[in-house]
């Protein structure tokens, strides 16, 4: 049987994964939406007929075998609260920075509780989904999305999180190239194509490379003096290269996702 999958939250992210979810080979999910965000609940509900939207949290959890928590961090402890959930239900969590012993209580009678990070390009049925620790219930109802990277270490999770905080980068990267194109005279469609295009190319390139390769693909895409060693070098020798690993540290070791209230707050 097909399990219920119960959505609180549906935001960006969540959308992403219901796309997936009812878009993949093979049956259909079952899937319950809370009534928050509004536009975009109502739009699934009419998009796809295995979506229902439901008129509280309650109403999802109650409906639901695997409960997605998907707020923001910081808004966790307020949206759960007063909620009642059910000791056989599973637990998929969305919430960044928040591993499975950390919902335990908030979600407690329900004791199988999972961390998963999907990235937006999940909708597409790209990229990697991490699901922490490997419950067979997640495992079958979120397979087929995206690459499912399975670990069983939630200390791990932090890692995971911070090394999926470039994406905005990339795309300032990519967006950083097309705009000089376009100020070089070329039109701004074309300068698009061709950057995304090359992009997927590289991305290709290194999907294909085995992992022992992967640090010598840098000296395989440039010519001694030729146009690709001296940009790379330019950013090297102005640390960029340097200060992206600063920032991954700067957010590992100081970002603080979720603050609990405190007793009287």
């Amino acid at each position: 049987m097909t399990p219920i999958i119960g959505f609180l939250g549906v935001g960006t992210v969540s959308t992403a994964v219901i796309h997936a979810l009812c878009s993949r080979e093979g049956d259909s999910s079952r899937i319950v939406l809370s009534p928050r965000s509004t536009d975009r609940s109502q739009a699934l509900a009419v998009q796809y007929p295995q979506c229902a939207r439901l008129g509280s949290n309650q109403e999802v959890i109650d409906a639901a075998d695997i409960v997605v928590l998907a707020m923001r961090p910081q808004q966790l402890d307020a949206a759960v609260e007063g909620l009642s959930f059910r000791r056989d239900q599973v637990i998929a969590s969305f919430i960044a920075g928040s591993p499975p012993s950390q919902i335990a209580e908030l979600v407690s009678p329900a004791r199988r509780i999972a961390q998963l990070i999907p990235l937006p390009a999940i909708e597409h049925h790209a990229g990697p989904l991490l699901v922490c620790p490997g419950l067979p219930e997640v495992l079958d109802a979120f397979g087929g999305l995206g690459d499912l990277i399975v670990i069983e270490d939630e200390s791990d999770i932090r890692v995971f999180s911070v090394a999926s905080a470039f994406m905005s980068s990339y795309y300032e990267a990519q967006n950083t190239v097309i705009e000089w194109m376009r100020s070089r005279g070329i039109e701004e469609s074309i300068a698009a194509d061709y950057v995304r295009s090359e992009l997927v190319g590289l991305a290709t390139v290194g999907r294909a490379t085995p992992v022992a390769g992967l640090e010598d693909l840098p000296a395989e895409h440039q010519t001694k003096g030729g146009l690709n060693e001296r940009v790379r070098d330019h950013l090297l020798d102005a640390g960029a290269f340097g200060a992206f690993r600063a920032a991954l540290d700067d957010v590992y070791d100081n970002a603080q996702l979720r603050v609990s209230a405190s007793p009287g707050d």
